[in-house]
């Protein structure tokens, strides 16, 4: 059944997103991208709304392989199978869209040549801080709350108990908890894995990735690429990246059929919706 309410992070993503989808699904903040998903499940299951959500990849998640379509990132049960009702963005965030050279030519009428130039020249500046976000990003993703740390045994019903509750028994378990749970907080953050993993980036971000914008806009924050772009802003008479983006954004409003033909993902993602 198509999502009748669609959940999303932030205020750009609405402003940009309600043309786009003109009411269907309707739009409502949801707030941080962890909340997303509970806020979509509650409506579900207390409200019996057909509701679903769309979050930021972030560093949360490698690019997928495939660009064409939104990535999903969760299912929920209906008659039988599993049904997506979460979806994440290939690219990093919605920001990362707006950079796209064919959506800056058709806005400002600036070359394909030269926002290009504007993106390498950012990404080159910020190469080293991707690489250092990216490593804590994997970090991450084994730490809370991507790992739980839960207070009762796994695989207990909602009401439920242990079939064991002597006291050796019940503080066997909670030890064996505690110590896996350090043991990969300890094997996450160990300085020479964490090393690598810098050392691994720092050599993906090199000057062959460099020399496509399409690689900083994939794996890139798009604010940092923003941030990155303050002079060459500037160069052009615009005063700060939060102009620029405005500009971008005004556009994207005026001429959603026009953005949505520029990127394959989006035109996916309303199919998704509706269907």
């Amino acid at each position: 059944m198509p999502i009748a309410k669609l959940f999303v992070e932030g205020n750009l993503d609405l402003e940009i997103l309600n043309p786009i989808l003109s009411g269907s699904p309707l739009l409502h903040m949801g707030g941080t991208k962890n909340s997303l998903r509970p806020r979509a499940l509650s409506d579900r299951k207390e409200n019996g709304v057909m509701a679903g959500y769309l979050r930021d990849r972030d560093f949360d998640f490698d690019p997928p392989d495939d660009l064409t379509a939104p990535t999903v990132d969760a299912k929920v049960d209906a008659k039988d199978e599993k049904t997506p009702f979460g979806w994440r963005w290939c690219r990093h965030e919605i920001e990362n869209y707006l950079l796209e050279p064919a959506l800056v030519n058709a806005a400002l009428g600036w070359s394909l040549a030269d926002i290009g130039q504007g993106i390498i020249a950012s990404a080159a500046t910020i190469r080293a801080y991707e690489a250092a976000r990216w490593t804590v990003g994997v970090a991450r993703r084994s730490l809370p709350p991507a790992y739980e740390l839960e207070t009762r045994p796994e695989g207990l019903n909602e009401i439920a108990l242990p079939a064991a509750l002597g006291i050796e028994d019940v503080q066997r378990w909670a030890m064996e908890t505690l110590r896996t749970h350090r043991e990969r907080i300890e094997k996450t953050t160990n300085s020479p894995i964490v090393q690598q993993h810098f050392d691994s980036f720092v050599e993906r971000f090199n000057e062959k990735f460099m020399a496509d914008p399409a690689n900083a806009l994939l794996w890139f924050s798009g604010k940092d690429i923003l941030a990155g772009m303050t002079g060459w802003l500037a160069d052009r008479a615009i005063p700060n990246p939060g102009r620029f983006r405005s500009q971008l954004r005004d556009w994207v409003i005026e001429n959603p059929d026009q953005t949505v033909g520029l990127f394959p993902e989006w035109q996916a993602l309303i199919t998704f919706l509706r269907t």
